[in-house]
């Protein structure tokens, strides 16, 4: 992953009396402490900007430095020329004030009235330009500060990885799931991925057949290491499933790609006599993003939120709900992985969905990893009208002995919609009105602010909750 580049720059005013230089240099060695903290490189502008002037020879000695996010530290009042000479550089803006250090006699810095101004520049002056900005406010070891800034490091950081990063569609979308359909130019445009979407099934299903044995003997044995039980039909597939494992990961690497959505169904089960979920539920343990059905803005936001978490991340399904204790059931065929799972317990089985075939009826396939969630912390994130909107849910996966389906599955109570508390009527209400695509992509951890935050810089609309009502409710995008 690569560092978020955040450079600082130290705003002044010559009628201020306080003392701008201290100022300015205590929060540059904070930041320097932090950027070692949280993983960013930090740049650090110390003469002062007093007029335009000194602006723009700021931006000429920085513009090359392939910088992310500049900070305006007001240090005092700025000259508002120079504010809009340094939104001319190609980065993300913060405008920072920092508290007065006394609080009666001559003003000192007039910090936060140079926010004030800033931002209605921006939004105001130079509104055509639609500059984002973002405001934070304290010294840099002020809970304040940290907490909010925090959150932008890791939002950005993740922003910056995802536009530089290229993904697969492997196989084309899942039979018949044309709400998972796309415009990859809209998707190029707006987050500046690269799809390459002309890949084959048969580009996997060559791959896995011309391994010898010898190459996927290790992999079955660890696989079979991980499961808690193996089924005997699942057992008797495990060789499918390792060449299926080892030709999709050798297949990342030999493109390069940061994710592979999959169109998973029907061809393995009538061209291979398997299913992909044990193979894809590992291919994400282990740290490759994949996606199941070809669902591409589901493989996005698994990137997203693993960019953000040290967990994996899977695309589920929302298949049950229980108003009686306000939870959902998130569900998958078997996508399950040791490190998401209760008690690192997983177990290969057959698909719990036969197979219907013509000329044999109904046939079981396997494998599938089976699993249920460990309790804990859950973040979904759903990248929904090619980019425009984003839907977030944070909750919590329950702990009890609470009945489910054969899957990979789990109880999500402690419901929020973008970190406010939801019903699960008025959840379901939402998504239903919305018309939102039926998977989710979901990782462990709660991460409703950070994705939120990116859907800010994104430009992104978080989609509203929507209360249920018993009449018709039309739904409407902007």
């Amino acid at each position: 992953m690569e560092k978020l580049k955040v450079a600082m720059v130290n705003m002044m005013h010559r009628n201020f009396p306080g003392d701008q230089q201290g100022t300015y240099r205590r929060s540059a060695e904070a930041m320097q402490a932090l950027s070692r903290e949280w993983g960013f490189d930090f740049y650090s502008v110390d003469k002062g900007i007093v007029t335009e002037s000194d602006a723009e020879v700021v931006v000429r000695e920085i513009e090359d430095k392939g910088v992310d996010l500049l900070l305006m530290h007001n240090t005092a009042f700025p000259n508002g020329k120079a504010v809009q000479a340094l939104c001319r550089l190609n980065a993300y803006i913060g405008l920072w004030a920092v508290p007065e250090p006394t609080k009666e006699g001559p003003l000192p810095l007039n910090s936060f009235c140079g926010i004030n101004m800033s931002g209605s520049i921006i939004t105001e002056y130079l509104k055509e330009y639609d500059i984002p900005y973002k405001w934070f406010y304290g010294n840099a070891n002020d809970d304040f500060f940290r907490e909010r800034f925090k959150v932008t490091v890791k939002a950005l950081t993740a922003v910056k990885n995802l536009k530089r990063s290229r993904i697969a569609l492997i196989g084309g979308i899942a039979d018949g799931f044309d709400d998972l359909y796309f415009d990859e130019r809209k998707l190029q445009k707006k987050l500046g991925i690269r799809l390459y979407r002309n890949h084959e099934f048969s580009e996997i299903k060559d791959k896995a057949l011309s391994y010898d044995i010898n190459d996927v003997k290790d992999i079955m044995s660890q696989i079979q290491a991980d499961a808690s039980s193996v089924h005997p039909m699942a057992t008797s597939s495990l060789e499918k499933n390792a060449r299926l494992y080892k030709a999709l990961a050798d297949f990342k690497d030999q493109y390069g790609y940061d994710g592979l959505a999959i169109s998973c169904w029907p061809k393995f089960r009538t061209e291979m006599g398997m299913v992909a979920c044990a193979a894809i539920g590992r291919l994400n343990d282990q740290g490759i993003v994949a996606a199941c059905e070809g669902d591409v803005y589901g493989l996005i936001g698994m990137m997203l939120l693993r960019l953000l978490s040290d967990s994996p991340s899977l695309v589920l399904d929302l298949s049950d709900i229980d108003e009686s204790d306000e939870t959902i059931l998130l569900w998958h065929c078997g996508i399950g992985g040791k490190r998401m799972a209760k008690d690192g317990r997983i177990w290969l089985s057959p698909h719990s969905n036969p197979s219907n075939f013509p000329d044999r009826g109904k046939v079981m396939m396997s494998p599938v990893a089976e699993m249920e969630f460990k309790p804990g912390d859950a973040t979904v994130v759903r990248i929904v009208d090619d980019g425009q909107r984003m839907a977030v849910l944070s909750g919590r996966f329950i702990e009890n002995d609470k009945k489910s389906f054969d899957g990979s599955r789990g109880w999500l109570g402690d419901l929020k919609w973008n970190g406010e508390p939801i019903s699960v009527k008025d959840l379901v209400n939402t998504i239903m009105v919305q018309g939102m695509p039926h998977h989710y992509p979901l990782t462990m951890g709660c991460f409703a602010d950070e994705m939120l935050e990116i859907a800010g810089w994104l430009d992104m609309k978080p989609i509203d909750k929507i209360p249920y009502k018993n009449y018709f409710q039309r739904g409407y995008r902007n």
